[in-house]
């Protein structure tokens, strides 16, 4: 156990050093993918790590980092499926029909609002949340 654990830590100590250089950033879909996984990995040890503190014994629950773990990726998965792939396939059809100038139906209702995460790049990709609305 301890291994695994010097061993992710030094994984990621290489990683921050050694980061891609702004020409190697360039970014593609499945790189984005795979950080999303490896995000969502690291984001699911580091809760089930600290569901142990709140074990009466932390020595015998171990196999709440892995599972934790597990469930991170499949939540990375979910999430780099959708922003790698389906979120810009999105953005490509709603530029067509702005291009185009066609609508959904040919009927805008007087209060529409939507809710989208969406990926930022400038330099660095952020996760957000962005709204649209229109009276």
């Amino acid at each position: 156990m301890r291994v695994l654990f010097f061993a992710t830590i030094s994984l990621m100590v290489v990683q921050l050093f050694f980061a891609p250089t702004e020409a190697q950033a360039a970014t593609t879909p499945e790189r984005e993918f795979i950080m999303s996984c490896t995000y969502g990995v690291m984001a699911g040890t580091l809760v089930g790590a600290a569901t142990l503190a709140f074990s009466s014994s932390p020595g015998n629950n171990l196999q709440n980092v892995a599972r934790g773990a597990s469930l991170g990726l499949y939540l990375g998965i979910a999430l780099g499926y959708y922003t790698a792939y389906l979120l810009p396939r999105q953005a490509e059809k709603e530029q067509e029909n702005i291009i185009n100038g066609e609508t959904d139906g040919g009927q805008a209702s007087s209060h529409d609002a939507e809710l989208f995460p969406y990926v930022a790049y400038d330099r660095v990709a952020r996760p957000a949340l962005g709204a649209r609305w229109s009276f």
